[in-house]
């Protein structure tokens, strides 16, 4: 199953242009309601133009716009924003006509509170029409708004993966200086190994591995996650030949997994981060866990280990000051329609790092009743241990 980014949208809020936007679009719409009321009432009430005018824009608007506040919450600032057209115009058959009933009822009660007279008979007919046309222009104008800013995200999401895979392509060429030469003769070194060094002979041929994973990952553009494991298990046995005993890893992958499609090399900066920056200044060492896992937004991943910790989250994780590894892979899950890292402090002592990597919907439906939230997951200690290498 191949991976498509998904744009994610940013919470909506009033910008200073679209108050702007807004204000002219009802000053606009109360012109023209003023002007038809005046124009079909001039028979019995000519000149009334002004007054009307007065009371539109007094009176009348800005209660629409205090009626229109809940109803853009209710599409723009809740799961509804990401809902289907099909939800969404079910939802406004709903939402007109209680919005255009909340009005009239409260504009013609304010009308009776101040003493004044609005229009009777069968003219109040203007008082439902006009306001459910103002309703449809209105709601239709901002979900284009929105989608249109969807859009824009979207195109500027995919000029950064463009931009990423060409930076990939050109570190790829850079890498392809003749790599044979280097694993032909890690395998000399290798073979002139005597018998009785076999844990040096098998450090070397790991050592190949990560390198021919690594040039193999800067070549594609999504890989099997199973590959992802292999490679960070080879990483990992070159690092615990340095650090011994003081490093421990446990992995906690479903192999139902293995062969999920993803971007390469998101998880390693995640693991060389806790063993450099987390264990190795320990001198007791610690554990490192790799948690991969199904949920309802996707594939969650968590990277947690028990060393020395950080004393404050990176408050932003684009900052120099957060990173390069860290910095790297939150900038190419933000590309990706994930939400980026999130880094928490581990209990006692140690760091989380996580992250939600949408998937299509396809798979999402996959996520079996228990897979549909990601829970914080235990790190066993040295005695539990199921699943090291």
């Amino acid at each position: 199953m191949t991976y498509s980014p998904i744009a994610t949208l940013p919470p909506a809020r009033f910008s200073r242009g679209s108050v702007v936007a807004i204000l002219a679009f009802y000053v606009v719409f109360a012109v023209f309601y003023a002007a038809t009321i005046a124009y079909a009432s001039q028979e019995f009430d000519p000149g009334a133009f002004p007054s009307y005018l007065r009371r539109v824009l007094l009176l009348d608007y800005p209660l629409k716009a205090l009626w229109t506040l809940p109803v853009w919450w209710l599409f723009f600032r809740t799961p509804l924003d990401k809902a289907a057209w099909s939800t969404k115009l079910l939802v406004h058959l709903v939402a007109g006509p209680l919005w255009v009933t909340g009005w009239f009822v409260s504009y013609y009660a304010l009308l009776d509170w101040l003493g004044e007279s609005g229009i009777g008979g069968n003219g109040r007919v203007w008082d439902v029409y006009i306001p459910a046309l103002f309703y449809c222009v209105q709601f239709g104008l901002l979900h284009v708004a929105r989608y249109t800013q969807q859009l824009r995200l979207q195109s500027q999401r995919e000029q950064q993966l463009q931009v990423q895979a060409h930076q990939s392509e050109v570190s790829a060429l850079k890498a392809q200086i003749n790599p044979h030469f280097l694993f032909n003769t890690l395998n000399s070194i290798s073979a002139s190994v005597p018998p009785e060094l076999e844990t040096t002979r098998e450090l070397i041929a790991r050592l190949a591995h990560t390198f021919r994973f690594a040039l193999e990952a800067s070549r594609q553009e999504q890989l099997p996650l199973g590959d992802e494991i292999s490679f960070l298990r080879s990483y990992l046995e070159l690092e615990k030949s340095r650090f011994g005993e003081r490093l421990s890893v446990v992995f906690q992958v479903d192999e139902a997994l293995h062969t999920q499609l993803l971007p390469p090399m998101l998880i390693q900066p995640l693991v060389e981060n806790a063993v450099r920056h987390g264990l190795a200044p320990s001198v007791a060492g610690g554990m490192v866990l790799i948690h991969v896992s199904r949920v309802s937004a996707g594939l969650h991943v968590e990277v947690a280990d028990t060393g020395v910790g950080i004393k404050e989250v990176p408050s932003d994780l684009l900052l120099p000051s957060a990173g390069v590894g860290l910095r790297n892979t939150h900038a190419r899950l933000l590309a990706l329609g994930s939400a980026g890292l999130k880094i928490t402090q581990n209990a006692p002592h140690g760091m989380r790092v996580s992250f939600v990597l949408p998937l299509p919907a396809a798979a999402q439906l996959a996520a079996t009743p228990a897979q549909k939230e990601a829970e914080p997951i235990e790190i066993p200690t040295k005695a539990t241990l199921q699943s090291t290498f």
